[in-house]
């Protein structure tokens, strides 16, 4: 496993944890310059027992909106000239502007709050439905902090668990690449054991597919892509679910 020390963070966690979880050592493929290999091979001694490709369901997007709200806030307070202290927060469905616009949002929400009353508790900033502003009663230098973000994972819905994950598994772009892959390098290694080991976040569009309970994968018909033997979801959350064509759902606790 010492080989894992300098890949990137998601392949060696999922190394560690198929090793640890099926007893087969992992070996890195996708290195030395090889074009198209898959992340991970699974042996038994010297024998193949099965490919790996490891992927995230992480919102790209939301993620680089996460990471510009300190800036932003510091753009923002470079440019307010209120008389008060503010803490806002942005609700379900913020984004923040690309680019250049995202300086004239930060004037715009200045402005707002330049324009509020001191003694106002909660505001909504017409600047963006999203975000609503809070009075900071408390003395100090007039300034903006940011109180939070929502993790915009869509609203609930009553599709069961089992047929979201399937729906997600056949439309994203994303696992679609991950299976040809797949494919085409079951066949080039002649084996049909074919993992896709899936990092699951708790934001974002696909959020709502991390999975908290074991009883979620029984809610629902899994419908799984044709080439899979076997999905691994793992949240972080202390549990990592597997699914195995022969054997259906299981899950381990770390």
């Amino acid at each position: 496993m010492s080989a894992f020390g300098d890949v990137e963070d998601s392949e060696a966690r999922a190394a560690l944890f198929l090793h640890v979880f099926t007893g087969d050592m992992p070996r890195l493929e996708d290195k030395d310059g090889r074009q198209g290999a898959v992340d991970l091979t699974l042996h038994n001694r010297d024998c193949l027992t099965g490919i790996v490709e490891v992927t995230s369901t992480l919102d790209q997007a939301y993620q680089r909106n996460s990471s510009n709200l300190e800036p932003m806030i510091d753009d923002l307070n470079a440019v307010y000239r209120g008389s008060t202290r503010w803490a806002i927060n942005f609700g379900h469905g913020w984004s923040l502007p690309a680019g250049k616009r995202r300086m004239a949002f930060a004037r715009e929400l200045a402005l707002a709050l330049e324009a509020l009353r001191d003694g106002d508790e909660v505001h909504d900033l017409e600047v963006s439905p999203m975000v609503r502003a809070y009075h900071i009663s408390e003395s100090g230098e007039p300034a903006v902090k940011l109180a939070g973000w929502n993790a915009n994972i869509p609203y609930g819905s009553d599709t069961p668990y089992l047929n979201r994950l399937s729906s997600y598994l056949s439309t994203s772009d994303l696992v679609a690449r991950k299976l040809k892959k797949l494919s085409a390098e079951g066949d080039r290694l002649s084996t049909e054991v074919r993992h896709l080991y899936l990092l699951m976040a708790s934001t974002g569009n696909e959020g709502g597919l991390l999975p908290v309970s074991p009883s979620y994968l029984t809610w629902g018909d899994f419908s799984p892509p044709e080439i899979l033997t076997n999905l691994w979801l793992d949240g972080g959350t202390g549990e990592i679910y597997h699914w195995d064509a022969a054997e259906g759902w299981r899950f381990h606790n770390l």
